[in-house]
């Protein structure tokens, strides 16, 4: 059974005459970042700390866009991210030891520095810098079997539900109107102002957010890097047609727990009745406990229907993630920050979305466009060039393949290899 997926979730797309690449991966990353422009975009249209504003959800139409956003899409995303993270990156871990982790740990600076960069000058709640932190975890499991990596993944699972029970219990943590303490008022004046001043906003509020982002995320995240290699090393996305009883399996455990979750998570943050800070605490704690089976139904709904058209317009988006993981922050940045468009804070939680389902929509045609005449995304080739640490050509190479994007090859390696 071939690897269906060579490049890193957020890394380069390539073209190798003769390398079958299969379709669901870049189908479930194009999607994801459909997902990812959603949650982000109260960071960067409505609040800086994160969050909808009683002002952004005065209307009914703004309420239920705010619902939906919490209830299917906050915390789901940033898993299937990772889990696609994992997954893609198993056969770079498995290759020859030198080569293979030598590149992936350039691989990972990359990504932190990349980060930290997309954290100061434009999105302050960046997962490029906690990835390349937790991707050095993955390390330890290059060698080790795959039931010790299921064992990992159930213990960081259930060390990420025991904070959130804490986060219930103690009453700490981070309300829904905000993923930091700061006052969000010091912050959206900073961004209100220069490029300059939007990016000192950021640093000083960075450190609360990197340790918000830790307690919600790293372990589930991690859990997720580690699922997502056990699936590779078996092949799962490359083939979904094997695996119908996976599949529903999947819908089952997202109907029973994802859905109920993400419908109750939505429902104490904008549903009737005063908001509280309960409340917002409870809705972050059902919502991210419930969200791995929720993300698990959205694998399934898309390996089920992999063969669609309508899905097969977005895979070239899932090529080119990391170029629009970082070009949605770019674009919705220049659109409400001070120093371009001005819009933060104007707009209701409806329009703030259909601007956010714009910029996606762009990013697409873009990717289409881009992957006509070019091998990779533009942040892609940065990243491989660094992680290869040579020019890696840029223009695509003609194959007579028209149905399947080529897999990713090192610059000097030629065939495809085999899943052990």
């Amino acid at each position: 059974m071939t690897n269906d997926s060579k490049l890193p979730m957020f890394g380069a797309s390539t073209a190798a005459p003769g390398a079958v690449r299969h379709p669901l991966p870049d189908q479930l990353r194009g999607l994801a970042l459909l997902g990812i422009v959603l949650v982000n975009m109260p960071f960067l249209a409505i609040s800086g700390t994160g969050g909808f504003l009683p002002s952004s959800t005065s209307t009914w139409y703004d309420q239920a866009t705010a619902f939906a956003v919490v209830a299917f899409a906050q915390g789901k995303f940033y898993l299937l991210f990772s889990f696609l993270f994992g997954y893609s990156l198993t056969l770079l871990l498995r290759r020859r030891t030198g080569d293979g982790l030598r590149r992936y740990r350039r691989r990972l600076v990359g990504l932190a520095v990349l980060g930290v960069a997309h954290a100061v000058f434009f999105f302050i709640a960046d997962i490029l810098f906690s990835y390349a932190l937790l991707g050095v975890g993955l390390l330890f499991f290059v060698a080790r079997s795959n039931r010790a990596a299921l064992w990992a993944a159930a213990a960081a699972f259930t060390a990420g539900i025991l904070l959130l029970v804490d986060l219930v219990l103690s009453s700490r943590g981070t309300p829904q109107n905000g993923l930091v303490g700061s006052d969000p008022a010091i912050l959206d004046a900073a961004l209100r102002g220069s490029f300059l001043d939007a990016a000192v906003g950021r640093v000083e509020v960075l450190p609360e957010m990197f340790i918000a982002f830790g307690v919600l995320n790293w372990f589930p995240a991690f859990a997720m890097f580690l699922l997502g290699l056990v699936a590779g090393r078996l092949g799962i996305l490359a083939n979904p047609a094997d695996h119908t009883r996976l599949w529903k399996g999947l819908l089952v455990l997202a109907a029973t727990i994802g859905l109920p979750g993400g419908i109750a998570a939505g429902w104490l943050a904008h549903g009737p009745g005063p908001s509280s800070p309960l409340r917002d605490v409870l809705s972050v704690a059902i919502g991210f406990g419930s969200a791995p089976a929720l993300t698990a139904g959205y694998v399934a709904v898309i390996a089920l229907a992999t063969r669609s058209r309508v899905l097969r317009l977005v895979e070239p988006a899932g090529r080119m993630s990391l170029t629009g993981y970082l070009g949605e922050s770019i674009l919705l940045t220049a659109i409400f920050c001070g120093w371009g468009l001005g819009l933060l804070g104007q707009l209701g939680a409806f329009h703030a979305a259909l601007v956010a389902l714009g910029v996606w929509l762009a990013l697409d045609v873009f990717a289409h466009l881009w992957l006509r005449r070019y091998t990779y995304g533009p942040f892609e080739w940065v990243l491989r060039c660094w992680s290869y640490a040579t020019i890696v050509p840029l223009r695509a190479v003609r194959t007579d393949q028209p149905t399947s994007a080529p897999a990713e090859q090192g610059p000097s390696q030629k065939t495809d290899r085999k899943v052990r």
